[in-house]
């Protein structure tokens, strides 16, 4: 890791070092890109908050090398499940299906080991530098960087902060902003945010089993009006209970750890069973800030928004903040696009934030209910069948994508892009891991893949990898010829966030994606030294 030299701007000054800080500074760093991190807790957490991540999370995570590591303490998903107090099911989400991404759709995780994961991946980047024990006091922009001034942070023994004696002032390119709900970034940006009115207090118990535990019932809500709760596995050597406080309870009252065993009680969970690791309240609530970019200010993850946990997609949305605002500005700091690039990142992002954050208010709202007659006229609403579905996982309907798609080709732009596994160069596995990730054009089996010299110039300039199936790459168990044969189409161009840009249904179509990539990114610019 290099040594600090504040003297020199950086080209990404990051606040914040949670799993969606993390991301983003592994993926910049895989650019090349120098970035300083910042972060005024002394060291990683350590404890589980986030529990639960899909296949998409898990291709961002395969692009950085650490999904393997990772998966060993996951729990692959099955369902999840939402019952009422007799035991009836109301609600069931299905997580045992493959995901497009190449991965299970869901596992249930232990928030600690993917933070160790993903620092281990930023530390192995030698452009980037974390720097612990500091908290950001002030920010002046400036047309050409952000400068930074922050303090140096200490903490007593029960946890308080102390501020230290030493400052320093750094300046950075671009700031980004992954320093949580109550962000400091988002303070200094001046945005305001959008409410949704959902606002929940819990108490959350996290347990490190003593003996296998087995609830017959082990990843879910009990919609018990008496005490709405849920529990669910965290890991493979972790498990969680939640319980919603009553109208009335007051916060303070749980912390007494005894408390903890009288509600886990009824589940026979006993000290000499579990040990308790930890026991904290939080309110749950759903906001989504209303500007994420001012100029060189970015925000991302719980920066930029906050989201019940009912459907367990905050930190997996904030990942996709950092996956989608990396390569952006992997091509606007390398001068290959335009600065206003950056602003197609809130475009796509905040529409789907917020589809997500309004499901989980709906699945928020089935479970949080306290009046018994209420439960029950939902409950007989779940078994007559007048509770709609739950609604499709979202997709990108707008932002940096070839709009001007028609027909089957226009129905798989903003979808994830597929990952099989398939066969090159003598090396057998997933597509990422055997050809590459990153800017992607992909032809189905048997199609013409020829490029004019103008179209390959504009993949060269951006760095789009081209790849024919059936050619030199042998798609060995048919994943992906099903896939082309199901939506229609005969190539995909997609994204490093994997996303797809374009479509055609025939190689003629091919030129016209390209050339509507070439329009969207932009021509190339230099970026001015700071002086």
């Amino acid at each position: 890791m290099p040594q600090p030299d504040d003297d020199l701007p950086y080209d990404v000054v990051q606040i914040g070092y949670g799993p969606v800080g993390q991301t983003m500074a592994a993926l910049l760093g895989q650019c090349g890109h120098r970035v300083a991190v910042f972060e005024r807790w002394p060291g990683l957490y350590g404890r589980a908050r986030a529990g639960h991540v899909d296949h998409e999370i898990m291709r961002i995570f395969q692009s950085l090398g650490i999904a393997e590591r990772i998966e060993r303490d996951m729990v692959r998903a099955t369902k999840y499940v939402f019952r009422n107090a007799r035991g009836e099911t109301l609600l069931t989400f299905d997580w045992d299906a493959d995901g497009i991404s190449g991965w299970p759709s869901d596992y249930i995780m232990y928030q600690p080991s993917i933070e160790d994961a993903l620092d281990a991946a930023v530390r192995a980047q030698p452009t980037v530098s974390v720097h612990q024990g500091w908290e950001a006091t002030a920010l002046t922009r400036h047309e050409d960087h952000v400068e930074v001034t922050l303090r140096e942070i200490t903490t007593s023994p029960d946890g308080e902060k102390i501020a230290g004696a030493r400052t320093r002032t750094v300046r950075g390119r671009y700031l980004v902003g992954a320093d949580g709900a109550n962000s400091f970034v988002r303070d200094r940006l001046g945005t305001t945010q959008t409410d949704f009115g959902f606002r929940e207090t819990w108490f959350v118990c996290d347990l490190e089993p003593k003996v296998p535990l087995d609830f017959g019932f082990d990843n879910g809500q009990v919609c018990d009006p008496a005490r709405p709760h849920c529990l669910f596995q965290l890991g493979t050597r972790h498990r969680r209970f939640e319980f919603a406080l009553l109208p009335g309870e007051a916060p303070e009252r749980f912390r007494d750890p005894g408390v903890a065993w009288d509600l886990l009680a009824p589940y026979a969970v006993t000290p000499d069973k579990a040990e308790l690791v930890r026991h904290a309240v939080y309110t749950f609530q759903a906001k989504l800030a209303d500007r994420w970019r001012d100029e060189r200010i970015l925000l991302i993850g719980d920066a930029a928004h906050v989201m019940p946990p009912f459907m367990g997609q905050g930190m997996c949305s904030g990942i996709r903040d950092a996956k989608a605002l990396a390569w952006r500005l992997d091509l606007v700091l390398r001068g290959i696009a335009e600065d206003t690039l950056l602003d197609s990142y809130q475009i796509e992002r905040a529409p789907h934030v917020e589809t997500l954050i309004r499901m989980s208010i709906e699945a928020g709202r089935v479970s949080c209910t306290f009046d018994p007659e209420i439960a029950e006229a939902r409950d007989e609403a779940f078994r007559c069948g007048e509770v709609p579905p739950p609604p499709p996982f979202p997709h990108l309907l707008d932002g940096l994508l070839d709009t001007g798609a028609e027909g089957r080709a226009a129905e798989v732009v903003g979808r994830l892009a597929p990952q099989g596994r398939v066969r090159a160069g003598g090396e057998t596995g997933r597509f990422d891991d055997v050809v590459g990730s990153g800017w992607t054009l992909l032809f189905a089996p048997g199609t013409d893949s020829r490029l004019t010299a103008g179209h390959r110039a504009v993949l060269d300039r951006l760095g789009v990898r081209v790849v024919a199936l059936g050619e030199d790459t042998a798609d060995i168990n048919g994943y992906y010829a099903g896939y082309f044969a199901r939506t229609g189409v005969s190539m995909i161009l997609y994204r490093p966030d994997f996303r797809i840009f374009g479509a055609a249904q025939d190689s003629s179509g091919v030129g016209r994606v390209v050339d509507a990539l070439d329009r969207a990114i932009g021509a190339p610019v230099r970026i001015a030294a700071i002086s």
